[in-house]
């Protein structure tokens, strides 16, 4: 972490002495422009089930004391680089991280649930956690002035089994789930980008009923009718969750390729032309500008313009960005190989995001803040992007 504070130090100094809003820092012979950001501005970042046993997180377990203290501590850690929003996975598998008395206990938090095996599944979340993860989550974001968004997966049960979008059955179990978290003092509900994706074994009306449609019967479904059976849903959860908190907000998060998110019922054309779906959009633009194997292909700016195309949001609904922090210095993402051709990739997408008029980024995810081998530089990038 020592390495970021000192960039963003120094960088605040050099403000401070010139007197000036912008510094210009040249890196990998590009120039990134610092600006103060918008304190109002969305700066987050994922928290994943697969980030909370992370030895730097330390979130699977059933103590609540080291629990508490592990999440106060990450909290702190996450302002170094000026993020003032947690996406904490609350929801990943028809399952639960708070004391439920519909859901399973969520395994990838509590041992207690992992110990039980297949005998979690029947069980609630309120007899087996030993504590309420959310509940302190919640608590220990507020203290530090960060917002908590709840993080939910809405069909997926496993691999292979999805809830079925056109079941009411589904909508109403996964509605409960909503409603639940929306008894905490959650500052809104984002879902992810799993919607028709089963790829084997099928979908359920609900978590034990039976399979309704096989995955090859589902495909042949109209992206029409996958999107009116999302949208139901949507919809549906949009309107529970300003009924619980008028002041909460409901975003979905859907894969950065609008074909994709076509055939898989995201229709998001609908919710950016329409009001009473969704309060944002925060497209995941897992991409550099040097995509191809030439290197030559300007992804994530392409991308970022089909979305922020006015003519596709012309309800004038928020857009942030979810970034790719877990691809930083990777070099196993060809043919995108920007990420190890450069290490201001994420402060570049930034001044691209703020000069395309978004309003905040996310970036995934939790336990890639820790990993100063790949992504230290492009952190301490990014702070002075941002002018802090």
């Amino acid at each position: 972490m020592f390495f970021k504070k000192l960039a963003a130090g120094i960088l605040a100094a050099a403000i401070a002495v010139t007197s000036v809003t912008a510094v210009a820092v040249t890196r990998n012979n590009k120039t990134v422009t610092a600006q103060a950001a918008d304190d109002t501005e969305v700066r987050g970042v994922w928290m994943s089930v697969y980030d909370f046993a992370d030895r730097n997180i330390g979130l699977y377990t059933d103590d609540e004391d080291t629990f508490r203290q592990n999440a106060a501590d990450f909290i702190t850690d996450m302002q170094d680089y000026h993020l003032n929003t947690l996406y904490f996975q609350v929801r990943a598998f028809d399952d639960a991280a708070w004391k439920s008395k519909t859901f399973p206990a969520m395994t990838y938090i509590s041992p207690s649930a992992k110990a039980l095996g297949s005998k979690n599944s029947s069980r609630k979340a309120s007899g087996t956690l030993k504590f309420d993860p959310l509940k302190v989550m919640v608590e220990e974001a507020h203290k530090q002035n960060v917002v908590l968004i709840a993080w939910m997966n809405p069909y997926r049960i496993n691999s292979q089994y999805y809830l079925n979008p056109a079941s009411l059955l589904a909508r109403n179990r996964i509605n409960k789930a909503v409603k639940e978290v929306m008894k905490y003092d959650v500052d809104g509900v984002v879902f992810d980008d799993y919607f028709y994706h089963a790829s084997s074994g099928g979908y359920r009306n609900s978590r034990n009923g039976r399979t309704t449609l096989t995955a090859a019967s589902a495909a042949k479904l109209s992206k029409s009718t996958k999107a009116r059976n999302v949208n139901k849903l949507i919809k549906k959860v949009y309107s529970t969750v300003h009924k619980a908190n008028s002041n909460a907000t409901f975003g979905v998060a859907p894969q950065g390729n609008l074909t994709n998110d076509q055939a898989a019922g995201a229709d998001v054309k609908t919710w950016l032309s329409e009001t009473g779906y969704i309060d944002y959009l925060m497209p995941q633009l897992y991409w550099t500008d040097e995509y191809g194997s030439d290197g030559d292909i300007t992804m994530f700016s392409d991308r970022l313009e089909q979305f922020g195309d006015p003519d596709l949001n012309t309800a004038g609904i928020p857009e942030y960005a979810a970034l790719a922090l877990y691809r930083c210095g990777h070099d196993n993402y060809y043919p995108d190989d920007g990420w190890v051709n450069s290490t201001s990739n994420l402060a570049e997408q930034y001044q691209k995001l703020k000069a395309a008029g978004w309003q905040g980024y996310s970036l995934f995810s939790a336990s890639y803040l820790y990993d100063d081998e790949h992504a230290g530089d492009e952190l301490g990038y990014l702070n002075e992007a941002l002018g802090e």
